[in-house]
């Protein structure tokens, strides 16, 4: 089974769509139409099954949700929302999706690495512990879609590594490893123009995009 993201240009890359038995990593800056790209591809789940969408920052606003839902034909009863409070909540809640069959074929875990996040001091010693159960949670995350034939969906913010010029997905090589699918969202602040890279499996860019009302709009890059 797979789960269009609305974007035309990426659901051909991605052979129709997220595939149910994979995890899928989307990351970028802020601001770059990360959630929008979720929230579509919930909002086109809906029209014929149950999604999932856990917020794990508690920075999602109800009115985008139901704005995208109405713009796409999906259907709100069909939408699950949980909102988690701590990094142990976090982990009881994938831990259950090992006991439990999940009300959804697709699961989204916006901003997962906000309550990690949140744990660490900024000694890498002290810290080892929270990485290991931020790595313990992902494969977790893999294990269960496998298992159950789910589509996972994790979503990442960025940070900048200055002495390189760069900058990569917190906690990448965690989330990268287990990831089957990496998806880079950038915006041009001048054109407003964003793209979708695709760094896993295979890099390329997939599609250009408009940041609307209605979540995410294919566009000509300028």
């Amino acid at each position: 089974m797979r789960f269009l993201t609305g974007l035309p240009g990426l659901d051909e890359k991605l052979g129709g769509g997220i595939a149910s038995r994979t995890l899928t990593l989307v990351y970028g800056e802020e601001k770059s139409g990360k959630t929008s790209l979720v929230l579509m591809i919930c909002a086109l789940a809906t029209r014929q099954l149950p999604a999932a969408y856990i917020d794990c920052s508690g920075r999602l606003h109800s009115a985008r949700i139901s704005q995208i839902m109405r713009a796409l034909g999906g259907d709100e009863e069909k939408l699950y929302i949980l909102s988690i409070e701590s990094f142990q909540d976090q982990e009881k809640v994938i831990l259950s999706l090992h006991d439990l069959m999940p009300p959804a074929r697709l699961l989204v875990f916006d901003d997962f690495t906000a309550l990690h996040r949140l744990e660490l001091s900024g000694d890498i010693r002290l810290d080892m512990p929270v990485y290991r159960r931020l790595a313990f949670q992902v494969a977790a995350l893999k294990e269960a879609a496998l298992r159950n034939d789910l589509a996972i969906v994790i979503v990442g913010h960025v940070h900048d590594m200055p002495d390189r010029g760069e900058s990569r997905a917190v906690a990448q090589r965690i989330l990268g490893y287990w990831s089957d699918t990496i998806l880079r969202l950038g915006l041009d602040l001048k054109t407003r123009v964003g793209r979708v890279i695709i760094e896993k499996p295979e890099r390329v860019e997939a599609a250009a995009y408009r940041i609307t009302g209605s979540g995410l709009t294919q566009a000509q890059l300028p």
